[in-house]
């Protein structure tokens, strides 16, 4: 008699106990309840797609500076309006309505699991999305600071720059910036460089194989860091170990520089090119690449690198070698700048901080070798970890559990 209550008390308290740990479910989910919700908080480019199989959703993150964190937020989102009992529910991720990664809820196992790989896509690709990230207007804040130590009698040497970016979403995968930089204080860094001029000024266009090999790239015409300007192409392949990836980049770069808002170029390109392979230690969040690259002054030699990245910042370390420059090294910080939310007014601009401001650090002051040229404005060490299946995995188990 007494193991018979226990069975029964056990029977009564076991569902109550599951829906207070688990996402809610429902065998008839509110579908456009769900879309909704997602379109109150921020997110855009939302479908719908159900059938025996799943429930399909896609939608892009625009609420959240950190994308992974607008990703586990949006779980919880749709986890509070019910998951059907039956099947699997699965998100896809969209990076200006470019399918980017796939999150697959599973009620079997009772969890989220990303990947790189997207699923079902024409199953939602020609639906009219709800909320389209079409005409999107940002003027982002880009606060720059550079330091350099070349006089004895001086620590430092400094420029301080405020660099607002307009940048606008297109059709999908196309993104156009245009940056100005807004001197403050500039001790050491050129007559050029205390005037108001351009920044980077570029035309992308991001897209994912056709044939689900799990290849994404970017194509990029404009003007680019470090005096130059032209076409770059970018090239990404996840093996089916999604902790090891390699990706590339070759370009056609001319020189040129800004006098105010007057360009001077030279029509003169040289070719160059980087490659690297990557390893990502989820335990750590940690991530480990070697690269070999020609540099823009020609000189070619290899870069080794270890990052941490944390919910708000990344930190790491560097070394690097060239046949003609001295063996060099030092570290490298990237910081989110807040407010981390920020939700969008209609149609109307938004104005707010960069994602992410960073610094790095050349242990030998080296001055000639190992410069890189900064494709986009946005382009950051933070930033390339975004659709990490690893790091969004982490990010959706420490907000819902």
């Amino acid at each position: 008699m007494f193991f018979r209550r226990i069975n029964i008390i056990r029977a009564a308290a076991l569902p109550a106990l599951l829906a207070f740990c688990a996402p809610a479910f429902s065998q008839e989910t509110d579908v456009d309840g769900i879309l909704e919700d997602l379109k109150y908080e921020g997110y855009m480019n939302l479908r719908a797609a159900e059938d025996s199989s799943a429930l399909l959703l896609t939608l892009e993150n625009d609420a959240y500076k950190i994308e992974p964190e607008g990703f586990a937020h949006a779980v919880e989102v749709i986890g509070n309006r019910g998951l059907p009992l039956d099947k699997p529910t699965r998100i896809i991720a969209t990076s200006r309505g470019v399918p980017q990664v796939t999150m697959t809820y599973d009620p079997a196992l009772g969890s989220w699991k990303t990947t790189g790989r997207v699923r079902d896509w024409d199953k939602v690709r020609k639906i009219k999305p709800l909320n389209s990230s079409f005409g999107k207007v940002d003027i982002v804040v880009y606060p720059q600071v550079s330091l350099m130590n070349l006089i004895i009698t001086q620590v430092y040497q400094s420029l301080w720059q405020i660099s607002p970016a307009l940048e606008v979403t297109l059709w999908p995968g196309a993104k156009f910036s245009y940056q100005i930089k807004i001197p403050v204080f500039n001790d050491g860094y050129g007559l050029y460089e205390s005037s108001i001029h351009p920044g980077l000024i570029t035309l992308s266009q991001t897209f994912r194989d056709p044939w689900n090999l799990n290849i994404t790239g970017r194509l990029t015409l404009g003007a680019f860091s470090n005096s130059r300007f032209g076409a770059a192409l970018d090239l990404k392949y996840a093996f089916p170990n999604e902790r090891f990836w390699i990706e590339g980049q070759v370009s056609m770069l001319n020189p040129c520089y800004f006098e105010g808002f007057k360009m001077h170029y030279d029509l003169d390109p040289d070719f160059y090119w980087a490659l690297a392979g990557n390893f990502y230690w989820p335990y750590a969040k940690t991530q480990f690449t070697l690269k070999a690259q020609k540099f823009i002054y020609g000189d070619v030699g290899y870069k080794f690198e270890m990052i941490r990245h944390f919910r708000h910042c990344s930190v790491g370390f560097y070394a690097e070698k060239t046949r003609y420059g001295h063996t060099n090294g030092g570290f490298r910080f990237q910081v989110a700048l807040p407010p981390y939310r920020f939700k969008r007014t209609g149609r109307l601009p938004r104005v707010t901080t960069s994602g992410q401001m960073g610094l790095v650090y050349n242990a030998n002051n080296e001055q000639y070798y190992y410069r890189e040229c900064k494709i986009e404005a946005s382009d950051n060490i933070m930033q390339s970890n975004s659709f990490n299946p690893f790091y969004i995995d982490s990010e959706i188990r420490a907000l819902t559990r």
